[in-house]
């Protein structure tokens, strides 16, 4: 053998070898990114999702709510189920105010985030049971007898052992027999989880006026994480700003959790419920104008708390309006003519 062909065989092996040492560290880097990752943009596997949530929307006497702006039907309560199909699945995406939609994050084959976004809407990734569905919307109406201006409603315990009225948003308390307690379904998913209220006046002919829309974000438990850290940690938004919304459209609440009853009962907790802290005002609507209102229901990726370990989560929330009416009354029935 030659001198050339040995050193040749001898630089293949190094060559070789170099590449078992590159594709190992390349599975190893993998490896831990999908395993540990915090975060789930950086995460592939059992990514999080909401499988199952409650909702109700639940209005004071003087506001009422319908499905449809010339409804026969108006009342005060309506079911999140009524508006979208039950088994509609969140996934992670994001809100961009600056283009008025939500994104969801694109990987490479590597498995890391490729800083490229999935542009998404509603019409095509709302409301979907299938690999397009990441998020859901309902769309109702409102109306209302005399001028008056909403709000949402601070969350109240109603009596011991029974959930709250008001606002808020919980993991929900599933009873597990084996063990005699209640677990929570959330999972966690309640620290991350958003819920944007997108309001248009409408016109006499109950059209949407342009350019009338306001778009707030709701955040709940804004002030605890997975980790067990306690404090407000600001969403950044993928436009660059250090909230997904101006900060005159957010509107945050302290936590809000539930413990068991003394001694445990099956369907029995105790609930503690957080405060808004910050104004909690929505709108203003005159009298026998009508608004269309939609929620927006999401798994927000940008938030530090949305993590590989929510998997399938299940979620209890309830949104209830508030109403102060310019004459101070409101505590009559409006439109008396249809309640009779």
């Amino acid at each position: 053998m030659d001198t050339n062909t040995f050193t040749q065989k001898e630089n293949g092996k190094k060559t070789t070898g170099k590449r078992v040492v590159i594709y190992f560290y390349m599975i190893l880097i993998l490896l831990i990114l999908v395993t540990t990752a915090t975060y789930t943009w950086f995460a592939l596997s059992k990514t999080p999702r909401v499988s199952n949530m409650a909702m109700y929307i639940t209005a004071p006497a003087g506001l009422e709510l319908a499905l449809t702006p010339d409804s026969d039907e108006w009342g005060s309560q309506i079911s999140f189920l009524d508006l979208i199909p039950e088994t509609t699945p969140l996934r992670p995406v994001t809100w961009s105010n600056a283009d008025n939609r939500f994104y969801a994050a694109s990987y490479g084959i590597d498995g890391r985030l490729t800083h490229r976004w999935q542009a998404l809407s509603d019409e095509v990734n709302a409301n979907r049971n299938n690999h397009e569905g990441y998020y859901c919307v309902g769309t109702f109406y409102a109306r209302t007898g005399e001028n008056v201006t909403v709000s949402l409603s601070p969350a109240a315990e109603v009596s011991e052992g029974v959930a709250g009225s008001g606002t808020y948003l919980i993991g929900t308390p599933v009873w597990n027999a084996g063990e005699i307690a209640h677990q929570n379904a959330g999972l966690g998913a309640e620290n991350a989880m958003r819920i944007g209220i997108k309001i248009t006046y409408l016109d006499t002919d109950l059209l949407p006026i342009e350019d009338s829309s306001l778009f707030y974000i709701y955040e709940p438990n804004c002030d605890t994480h997975a980790d067990g850290s306690v404090g407000y940690v600001p969403t950044s938004s993928i436009d660059g700003t250090n909230t997904l919304v101006p900060e005159d459209k957010l509107i945050t609440q302290t936590h809000s959790t539930w413990t068991e009853a003394d001694p445990v009962q099956n369907g029995v907790q105790i609930y503690e419920f957080g405060e808004f802290t910050s104004p909690a005002e929505l709108f203003y609507l005159e009298a026998e104008q009508k608004v269309m209102i939609q929620f927006y229901v999401w798994l927000e990726g940008q938030d530090t708390d949305c993590t590989n370990r929510i998997e399938e989560a299940q979620i209890l929330a309830n949104i209830q309006f508030s109403a102060a009416f310019e004459s101070g009354s409101g505590l009559q029935p409006i439109y008396p003519e249809e309640s009779e």
